[in-house]
């Protein structure tokens, strides 16, 4: 029993390496050919043209719905950066605080509340 699953596993094996072969033979000639490289190379083009229509839709749409875009996030995150690291800096800055102001003397109460006044 142990020699017939060693035949199919054999047999699997050798097929499956066969098919490697021919699918990778197979495919190194249609890459190779200058059709295919031409034929590839408009793919992507029209694939860049397919995206950059989308990106232009959604923008629009962003607009229209008044909600930011990417970029107007990313450059959001860079202000926000710098703020953070102006604030670090002053953090980091030795105290400066304004100078103490000199108290002033309060003048003295002369007059009292009716209820208190002592006409003695």
């Amino acid at each position: 029993m142990a020699k017939e699953t060693d035949d199919l596993f054999s047999v699997w094996r050798s097929l499956l390496q066969q098919w490697d072969a021919q699918a990778n033979e197979t495919l190194t000639k249609v890459t190779g050919q200058e059709s295919f490289s031409r034929e590839m190379n408009r793919a992507m083009a029209l694939n860049l043209k397919m995206q950059g229509a989308f990106n232009e839709a959604v923008e629009k749409a962003l607009v229209a719905l008044n909600l930011p875009s990417r970029a107007d996030v990313a450059r959001l995150a860079e202000q926000l950066h710098t703020i953070e690291r102006k604030l670090d800096a002053l953090k980091a800055a030795p105290s400066l605080e304004p100078p103490a102001m000199p108290r002033t003397a309060r003048p003295a109460r002369t007059r009292r509340p009716p209820g208190e006044r002592s006409d003695s």
